[in-house]
């Protein structure tokens, strides 16, 4: 057990405020005192000197400040919130870590409303002194746990010269169990934890063991929650196989893919911890079903493609055999499109068949395309980003302004990999995520025969506080011309997710008076953020890139800052950008993580 335990503020009266309140209201009443008279002495206003980080928390914490409106309010009681008042504020500043701070109350009761005065001196700050992390148990024996057992140790979130906090000290102790935990040792528990603090020398030392518990392996998966939908269905989105290690990675992608297959508005996925059960630990996947259809309507405003509405229609149960149909239609001053997508439910092994039709009409950098594309994928892996071969049909047309209309087909085929390690989904800051391409088109079924490969990538690293983000793409069509190939099989880059500086899909092949797509692509980018505060960051960085049909590789530089904003819905990103190629200096908006 903790030698120091956690100090919490607390924020309710307690039962003998209550008691003095009615005795002080039925004194006023049966004494015949008129209630009038309350008011002169109920209200009264707070003072708090102290540092900036202790009168904040005692501003959103003290009972003192929270009844001081109240009109029923006696003179008695009021003396006996200040009373608690330096008892809580000693607690507080104990639990931040100072635990010689001198507290004194006092009421001014010559002007109203009086004015009560807390004042704080908290003395020297207790710091860690020492850490010593103890673990025990079969992971010692383990290899392939050694490496993670030096992270848990290096990664400690409370080292050595910090101030002591008692929240700090209780959320490392839980990162440390769940770094444990996370693999292998779903068993893991805290055995003891102390921190001796020696006030005069203002320094905590810090112990914690922790027990690994035996080594886990997945069992069977066990399903609740299913009305409409087959159990079938939750049991074969799972990623995880009998008999593997436990990972709660795994969990953590089970429960993705079960939301993102749109039969379900709520999904948990967790195994039974007994070790008992090590072996084959039971996983409980728990879920609760959605509505089988859905309407989404939203707006978008962006410096790549401007504003423009979007319709989603969804329905997760079509023929009453869970078939997943998803209409899409979207319209903009650039880019219009429509399609439909028909998934099939997904099969024992987690696949899926998903036949789709989409057409789309893009008017970018003075050259017109429209395009019809239908096809059948089999996917497996994520829903949002699967992994698969595909076959597609394409008939496009393009034209540069002012010059004919120029018609094009292809029969395309292509296999798709999607992948992805992160620490979060909707914000990551540390792992890679990217996908990659290979394909070809038959010259006897498309305008002109070609290869196509492309593959885009994202490496993220926090560094202490700050975060650095390096992405590259790369992308190549293997053909002896151009011509003939329909555009959206070509590359064009710059804009909000590629080349910052540049105007959306402005780099590529100049034709006429035109930007067309080029055979190849490269662009590459570093990024470095610096929060500022727990949601406000400041970022600098570098682009370079270019989409280009002929002769070597010359890229277009883009370099900035921007403003960094982590919302529920993932990264809000303004940047200022100087396009060193057009000698410009142009604004980018967006949301959201893009790779």
């Amino acid at each position: 057990m903790d030698r120091l335990r956690p100090v919490t503020l607390s924020l309710s009266v307690k039962t003998a405020y209550f008691a003095a309140l009615c005795t002080d209201l039925l004194s006023i009443a049966f004494s015949g005192q008129a209630l009038a008279q309350a008011p002169d002495h109920s209200r009264y206003r707070v003072e708090i000197q102290a540092p900036r980080e202790l009168r904040d928390m005692l501003k959103s914490g003290l009972n003192l400040i929270r009844w001081q409106n109240d009109e029923g309010l006696s003179p008695a009681l009021l003396e006996r919130l200040v009373d608690e008042a330096v008892h809580e504020t000693r607690n507080a500043a104990a639990a931040e870590g100072w635990f010689a701070a001198k507290v004194e109350a006092s009421i001014d009761r010559e002007h109203e409303p009086w004015t009560v005065t807390l004042r704080i001196e908290p003395g020297p700050r207790t710091h860690v002194k020492s850490v010593d992390i103890r673990i025990e148990g079969p992971v010692n024996d383990d290899r392939e746990a050694r490496k993670r057992l030096q992270k848990l140790r290096k990664e400690w979130s409370l080292p050595v010269g910090q101030p002591f906090r008692q929240a700090a000290w209780d959320a490392a102790k839980q990162k440390a169990l769940g770094d444990l935990s996370q693999w292998r040792y779903a068993a893991a528990r805290i055995v003891e934890s102390r921190a001796d603090v020696e006030p005069n020398a203002n320094t905590a030392a810090l112990s914690v063991t922790l027990d690994s518990g035996p080594p886990f392996r997945f069992g069977a998966v066990e399903v609740s929650g299913v009305k409409r939908y087959s159990e079938a269905i939750v049991r074969n989105l799972s990623p995880i196989k009998a008999g593997t290690t436990f990972d709660r990675d795994e969990l953590t992608q089970y429960e993705r893919r079960l939301l993102e297959a749109n039969y379900f508005i709520s999904a948990h996925a967790a195994v039974d911890p007994d070790p008992a059960h090590a072996e084959a630990a039971p996983v409980r996947a728990a879920v609760i079903e959605g509505p089988s259809q859905n309407l989404e309507v939203g707006l978008h405003l962006n410096t790549d493609t401007g504003f423009r509405t979007e319709f989603h229609y969804r329905n997760a149960d079509v023929f009453d055999r869970a078939w997943r149909l998803r209409a899409d239609l979207e319209t903009g001053f650039k880019v219009q499109s429509s399609g439909l997508s028909l998934g099939h439910p997904p099969r024992n092994d987690g696949s899926w068949i998903n036949p789709f039709w989409r057409i789309e009409r893009q008017d970018i950098q003075n050259l017109l395309t429209a395009e019809t594309s239908i096809g059948v994928g089999l996917n497996h892996g994520a829903i949002s980003a699967p992994s698969g071969p595909a076959v597609s049909y394409h008939i496009a047309e393009d034209r540069v302004t002012g010059e004919p209309v120029a018609y094009q087909h292809a029969l395309y085929l292509v296999y798709r990999i999607a992948f992805r390690d992160t620490d979060d989904f909707l914000a990551p800051r540390k792992g890679y995520l990217g996908t990659a391409s290979a394909g070809f088109a038959p010259s006897g079924a498309s305008t002109r025969g070609f290869s196509r490969v492309q593959g885009r990538a994202s490496l993220l690293q926090p560094i202490g506080p700050d975060d650095l983000l390096i992405r590259g793409e790369l992308g190549a069509v293997i053909a002896p011309t151009r011509a003939g190939i329909p555009q959206s099989f070509l590359f064009r880059t710059g804009g909000d997710q590629t080349v910052r500086g540049y105007e959306f899909e402005s780099l590529g092949v100049p034709e006429s008076n035109a930007i067309v797509g080029g055979r190849y692509l490269a662009v590459a980018s570093v990024e470095a953020t610096h929060w500022i505060g727990a949601n406000w960051g400041v970022a600098t960085f570098i682009d370079a890139g270019d989409a280009w049909d002929e002769g070597r590789f010359r890229p277009a530089l883009g370099y900035g800052v921007g403003g960094r904003i982590r919302t529920p819905i993932g990264p809000v990103r303004a940047d200022v950008a100087y396009g060193q190629r057009v000698h410009r200096f142009r604004l980018h908006f967006s949301i959201g993580f893009t790779f």
